[in-house]
C-alpha cells in the first residue's frame, strides 16, 4: 500500500512540475527529437506539438494561481473559436481541405498564442511578487 502511495505522490509531483514548467518538457522532447530524426524543424515541431497539450493546462493555471479566477473554459472555448476561424479561412482559400495538415496548423497557432500567454503571465507574475517584496 506505502509503494502504491509512493508512486501516486511521485506521478503527482511529476505531472504538477510539467503543468508548471512546460518549457522543461520543451527541452527534453526537443533534444530527444532532434537525437533520433537529425533534423531542427521536426524537432521543433515534435516539442510544440507535445507542449501545446502541457500550455492547456498551464495557463489557466498560473492565472488561477495568481489572480484566483478560473480561466479553461475560457482558453477551451478561445481554442474552439479559433480552430473554426482557421478551418473556414483554409476553406475559402483552397475549397478543399485537407485535415491532417489543417489540424497541424491549428495546432501549431494554439502553441504560440498560449506560449505568448505563458509568457505574458509569468512576467505579471514576476513583477507582481517583486513589488508584494518590496513592500
Amino acid at each position: 500500500m506505502k509503494r502504491i502511495r509512493l508512486m501516486n505522490n511521485i506521478i503527482q509531483a511529476t505531472i504538477s512540475f510539467l503543468i508548471v514548467f512546460p518549457i522543461f518538457m520543451f527541452i527534453v522532447v526537443y533534444i530527444i527529437s532532434l537525437k533520433l530524426t537529425k533534423k531542427t524543424s521536426r524537432a521543433f515541431g515534435h516539442a510544440a506539438d507535445i507542449t501545446t497539450l502541457l500550455l492547456f493546462m498551464s495557463v489557466p493555471v498560473a492565472i488561477k494561481s495568481l489572480f484566483q479566477i478560473q480561466l479553461m473554459g475560457v482558453v477551451l472555448s478561445f481554442a474552439i473559436i479559433t480552430s473554426v476561424l482557421l478551418t473556414i479561412l483554409e476553406w475559402k482559400s483552397k475549397k478543399e481541405i485537407e485535415l491532417i495538415p489543417l489540424l497541424r496548423k491549428i495546432w501549431r497557432f494554439l502553441f504560440l498564442v498560449l506560449s505568448f500567454a505563458y509568457f505574458i503571465v509569468w512576467c505579471v507574475g514576476l513583477v507582481l511578487k517583486v513589488m508584494e517584496f518590496m513592500n
